[in-house]
């Protein structure tokens, strides 16, 4: 009969030892619960960074984050930081995203700025000036015949339609009228301006980039 009560004490005692453990892992790990995510690196500004700034080694750190954090234009390279410049201000511990920073071959000098030139079908000589294209802008005169040279070798850096949209350089352009982008100095848009107000301008194409 002693054996018997021993036994079933010790079974009670047992089911609730394991009952009150199970209890407390589990508030544990509700409380606390295990972090399995997977972490990933991404690049911080290790200062704040001014505006126009080209980013150095000096100027970037990687802190681990987890995966599920991670946007789409959060850097995640410093090899893919360095050597570009801001377009705004970063301050220290923020996240480099691609759209804050820009490649060198998008970088302009401060007096540049876009402008825009219609062009009727035969003045892009029937499609052949597309996005990309070298050009010269020459000036034919109302006074006369003379035709001079404004501009020399000016790339067209985008060929848009009516409504602003970028043209396919593929598919073409359906309507007459297209309007060149260009990007210029301050005197070489007085240039252009002043031979606006002079006469007609004349597109000349480049057979290719390397002619001088």
């Amino acid at each position: 009969m002693g054996k018997r009560i021993i036994i079933k004490t010790t079974l009670i005692c047992i089911g609730v030892f394991l009952i009150l453990n199970s209890v407390t892992l589990a508030y544990i790990f509700k409380k606390y619960p295990l972090d399995t995510e997977q972490y990933v690196p991404a690049v911080i500004a290790a200062a704040d960074i001014d505006p126009g700034t080209v980013i150095e080694s000096k100027h970037v750190r990687t802190k681990q984050i987890q995966k599920s954090a991670l946007s789409e234009a959060m850097e995640t390279d410093i090899g893919n930081v360095i050597g570009k410049k801001t377009v705004g201000r970063i301050a220290k511990s923020d996240y480099f995203r691609g759209y804050d920073l820009l490649d060198k071959n998008n970088w302009y000098e401060q007096d540049e700025r876009i402008i825009i030139l219609p062009a009727s079908v035969e003045e892009r000589l029937a499609n052949l000036i597309r996005k990309g294209s070298y050009i010269d802008i020459r000036l034919k005169k109302d006074t006369g015949q003379v035709i001079e040279t404004i501009l020399k070798k000016v790339m067209v850096t985008d060929m848009l339609d009516e409504n602003g949209n970028s043209i396919d350089s593929i598919t073409g352009i359906n309507s007459r009228t297209a309007y060149m982008e260009l990007v210029l100095g301050e005197d070489e848009r007085r240039k252009v301006y002043a031979a606006i107000t002079e006469g007609k301008l004349i597109y000349e194409l480049y057979c290719n980039e390397s002619q001088q």
